[in-house]
């Protein structure tokens, strides 16, 4: 009897089919545990300009007189309410009934001067630095 050996190749793909069927996995009960909650993580990003910094979240479904902004020290959270079904599995659709984000900025904002606007389903919040960078001579 002849017993073919394995090559690195099979090991290496049937470890790669393991460790994607996990991600998938793990992925799919983050999902389950956002959607119980009915709440929905926005998608958002953050740039930085010379004078500001611009926080842009994606919020469709959202109403602008319902959009709540709070700003401590480096964190902003943002809550609205919304009425968004969400396709969840194949054939299934769900219900989210907000939005809620806590971002990280790069450095400490305010919302005393800040501007935002909400168009598109896209909310945009450009908060102004508080404080300049300067150089200081070395003697």
């Amino acid at each position: 009897m002849y017993r073919r050996r394995r090559s690195i190749f099979d090991i290496m793909r049937d470890l790669e089919a393991e460790v994607e069927a996990e991600v998938e996995s793990m992925l799919t009960r983050i999902k389950e545990l956002e959607l119980a909650s009915r709440c929905l993580q926005p998608l958002y990003e953050i740039a930085e300009g010379p004078d500001e910094y611009v926080l842009r979240v994606d919020m469709p479904g959202a109403e602008r007189d319902k959009i709540e902004i709070q700003a401590s020290g480096r964190f902003v959270r943002i809550y609205a309410p919304c009425s968004y079904t969400v396709p969840y599995r194949e054939g299934v659709r769900t219900c989210a009934t907000c939005y809620r984000l806590e971002v990280e900025m790069p450095a400490r904002v305010s919302m005393e001067n800040a501007k935002q606007k909400f168009r598109g389903g896209v909310l945009e919040i450009r908060f102004p630095k508080t404080s300049r960078e300067f150089r200081i001579p070395v003697e």
